[in-house]
C-alpha cells in the first residue's frame, strides 16, 4: 500500500476544510440525496461524500457503509484531493497503490473506485465525492461528466455550508449587538434620569420663584442649571453649558453641578460671583478634562437690599423685565469660558430689581435655532417670545420652549435648550 503524500499546501487545505465549520456534524439530507442519486444513477453498492482532515477521512454522507471514518493512510481519496481531475480506478487489485490496502484486500472489498475532488470557496481540495464497486469497472466519458456534476452539486452545498455558517454568525452577532445596544441604551437612560434628578424643583412660593425649560438635543448633553437659598437672605441661581454631548459631556455638566449645589469648591465664596469663577477656573482646566470646557452664568441675589450681582464666563446675556409690560433689557459681561485660562479677574455687575422684575438666563441653544425658514431665531427672537408669554403670569417658560420646538426645523433641537426664568416679589 502507497500512503498519498501530503499536498503542498495542506496547511492552506485544512484551514480551508475547518473554516467550513462542517467536521463532525450531523447527517443532512441536502448531502444525503446527492449520494443516494449518485449510487443510484451509477449503480453501485456504496457511494459517499468524504472530507479529508490531517490524519483520517470522515463522511459526511455515506450509503453502503456503516463507518463514519477510516483513516487517511489507507484512504483512496487521500490520493484524489491530489488533482483537480476524478481519480479513477478500475481494478485496485492491479493497482500498485492500493493492491495490498486494508480497504481492498477486506471489508469493504473496493475493486472500483471513482472519486471527483471537492474543492472550499478559494478553490482548495477538501474532499471527494465517491463511487465504490465489488467489481472492476470501466468509466465511460459521459459517467465522468456526470460525475463531474454531481460533484459541483456537491460542491454548492459545500459553499452553502459555509453561507449558513456566516449567516447564523451573522445572526449570533446581530443578536449580541442588540443586547449590547440595548445595555447602552438601559445605561444611557439611566444616566439621563440621574441628570435629571440634579435638576431643582420649580419654586412657587417665597420672595423669588423659579422654574425652567430643559431638555437635551441627545441622550446625554451638557447643560445643566441649579437655584437655592443659601441662606434666609442669599438666592443663588446659575446655569452651565458644556461643550459638545454624550456621556463626557453629561459627567463634567454633572460635576460643575455637584460642585456648585453642594458648595464644595475649594477657596470659594458662592456669595462673591468672581469667587466662583476663579474658583472654577482653578478647578476645571481643559487640558485636565479632555479638551472641555464651559461656559456659565452665576448670581447671587440679596432679598434684604434687591440686588442681583452676577458674573459670566462665556455665557449669553440675560433678558431682564424690569417690570410688567417693561422693554427686555440686556444683562451680563463679556468673558472668557471656563478651563481657558486660570489667572483672571472676573467682571461682575449689580442690579437693582424692582417688585415684579422677571430675569430670563439661558444657553445659546435657546437662540441658534434655524428655523424652516432658514433664518436663525436670535437673542433678539428669543426676547420676542419671551415677551409674548411671560408678560403677566409666571411659569411660562414650557411654553416658550413649545415655540422653540416648533420653531426648530424638524422639530428637534440642534442643541441642548435650558432657560431659567426667575420672578423678583
Amino acid at each position: 500500500m502507497i500512503a498519498a503524500p501530503l499536498p503542498a499546501n495542506e496547511r492552506e487545505r485544512l484551514t480551508e476544510l475547518y473554516a467550513l465549520q462542517i467536521l463532525d456534524t450531523p447527517r443532512e439530507d441536502r448531502f444525503d440525496s446527492i449520494v443516494r442519486l449518485t449510487r443510484h444513477l451509477f449503480r453501485v453498492p456504496i457511494a459517499y461524500i468524504a472530507l479529508v482532515d490531517a490524519d483520517r477521512q470522515w463522511f459526511k454522507s455515506q450509503e453502503g457503509l456503516s463507518a463514519s471514518q477510516t483513516g487517511r493512510a489507507e484512504s483512496f481519496c487521500g490520493h484524489a484531493i491530489l488533482q483537480d481531475e476524478p481519480l479513477i480506478v478500475p481494478d485496485a487489485r492491479l493497482d500498485q497503490r492500493f493492491a495490498d490496502n486494508p480497504l481492498v484486500l477486506g471489508d469493504p472489498l473496493v475493486r472500483f473506485y471513482a472519486g471527483h475532488p471537492l474543492k472550499g470557496r478559494s478553490g482548495l481540495n477538501v474532499g471527494t465525492l465517491c463511487l465504490v464497486a465489488h467489481e472492476p469497472r470501466e468509466m465511460a466519458s459521459h459517467d465522468v461528466d456526470t460525475l463531474r456534476y454531481l460533484a459541483y452539486l456537491a460542491e454548492q452545498q459545500l459553499h452553502f455550508v459555509d453561507v449558513v455558517a456566516s449567516q447564523r454568525q451573522l445572526l449570533e452577532t446581530q443578536k449580541e449587538l442588540a443586547l449590547t445596544q440595548q445595555r447602552l441604551k438601559n445605561e444611557l437612560d439611566d444616566a439621563a434620569d440621574y441628570i435629571c434628578s440634579l435638576l431643582p424643583d420649580p419654586l412657587t412660593e417665597g420672595p423669588v420663584k423659579a422654574d425652567y425649560f430643559y431638555t437635551s438635543s441627545s441622550e446625554l448633553g451638557g447643560d445643566l442649571l441649579g437655584y437655592h437659598w443659601l441662606d434666609d437672605r442669599y438666592f443663588v441661581c446659575y446655569l452651565l453649558d458644556v461643550c459638545g454631548h454624550g456621556v463626557g459631556s453629561a459627567l463634567l455638566a454633572s460635576t460643575v453641578q455637584n460642585a456648585l449645589g453642594r458648595g464644595t469648591l475649594p477657596h470659594c465664596d458662592f456669595l462673591n460671583p468672581a469667587s466662583v469663577i476663579q474658583a472654577l477656573d482653578e478647578v476645571f482646566p481643559m487640558d485636565e478634562h479632555q479638551n472641555k470646557f464651559f461656559t456659565i452664568w452665576y448670581s447671587v441675589y440679596d432679598s434684604h437690599t434687591r440686588t442681583l450681582r452676577h458674573a459670566s464666563a462665556g455665557h449669553p446675556p440675560a433678558w431682564l423685565f424690569a417690570k410688567e409690560g417693561a422693554e427686555p433689557v440686556s444683562i451680563g459681561l463679556h468673558a472668557l469660558m471656563i478651563g481657558v485660562i486660570t489667572d483672571r479677574e472676573p467682571l461682575v455687575e449689580d442690579v437693582q430689581l424692582g417688585p415684579g422684575a422677571r430675569l430670563y438666563i439661558f444657553s445659546d441653544g435657546a437662540f441658534e435655532l434655524t428655523g424652516q425658514n432658514g433664518q436663525q431665531l436670535g437673542r433678539a427672537g428669543l426676547a420676542t417670545l419671551l415677551s409674548q408669554h411671560c408678560s403677566s403670569s409666571p411659569g411660562c417658560v414650557d411654553a416658550v420652549g413649545e415655540d422653540l420646538r416648533r420653531l426648530a426645523n424638524g422639530g428637534s433641537f440642534p442643541d441642548d435648550v435650558s432657560i431659567v426664568e426667575l420672578v423678583f416679589e
